[in-house]
């Protein structure tokens, strides 16, 4: 997530969703400006530092708050939540698998019981 990049430029922010989209999207600047213009207009992102012509960008408080961004404790707590229910999905459907899938998912349960075992 480009929000946990720290503060980028607007060349930066190109070139980060870019990589990100593995260059499927190759955004312009045409695009992305008018982009970058609104979300501080709406107080999402601000200008934090300007060298020269450079402006760098970072998320604001209002903008962490929209996109849900939380402490790492909540992260955590979300994702035990998903796993939670992302194995009773795969449970409900196990007769579905394929051998392939069962085995990645028993080496999945190999990792979680060794980490138990520490």
């Amino acid at each position: 997530m480009l929000a946990n990049e720290g503060n980028l430029t607007g060349a930066e922010i190109m070139e980060k969703i870019e990589a990100n989209t593995m260059g499927m999207w190759k955004p312009s600047p045409g695009s992305v400006y008018p982009m970058i213009k609104a979300l501080e207009d709406e107080g999402l992102i601000k200008v934090v530092k300007t060298e020269g012509t450079k402006k760098y960008y970072g998320i604001t408080d209002k903008g962490r708050e929209i996109i849900g961004e939380t402490s790492i404790e909540n992260k955590i707590s979300n994702s035990i939540r998903e796993l939670d229910s992302l194995v009773d999905y795969i449970l409900d459907n196990w007769d579905n698998l394929s051998i392939d899938e069962k085995e990645n998912i028993r080496k999945i349960y190999e990792k979680f019981k060794k980490a138990f075992e520490t």
